[in-house]
Order: C-alpha cells, then structure tokens, then sequence
C-alpha cells in the first residue's frame, strides 16, 4: 500500500512540474503597455528591446531579469 501511495504522489509531483515552471513571475511584458511598467525598463534601449519583442508576428513574452540572449521567449501558446 505503501508503494502505491509513494508512486501516486511521484506522479502527481511530476504532472504538476511543468506548471510550476510555466508560471508568469509577473515581472515579464507580453504587451506593448507591459513595457512601460516593467521594473528597470527606464532606458529607451531595453524598452525598445522590450518592444521589439513583443510585437513580433509570432506570440513572445519579454523577461528584462534573463541573461540577454534569453530575454525575449516564445509564448507557446498562453
């Protein structure tokens, strides 16, 4: 019974992973007027970048906290 209890909540750890990973941390821009309010964002430059971004044909989200070639990120579909 044990080993049933032990895999049930493994595998309900593991569904739920992805989610935890795939959570806004609020910080990021996934609009043009998410730029503006974006802590840290003053400069015409990482707003533009932020900008830039955003308006892509292609959904994506912009993170100004991220390494920067990892600032800019598809949406996948949210």
């Amino acid at each position: 019974m044990r080993k049933v209890a032990l895999s049930f909540f493994g595998a309900a750890f593991l569904m739920g992973l992805p989610v935890a990973f795939a959570h806004s941390d609020g910080k990021e821009a996934r609009k043009v007027a998410d730029c503006e309010r974006l802590p840290g964002t003053a400069s015409a430059g990482e707003r533009g970048q932020c900008l830039k971004c955003v308006q892509r044909p292609q959904k994506h989200h912009y993170h100004p906290d991220a390494a920067p070639g990892a600032r800019c990120l598809p949406d996948d579909h949210k």
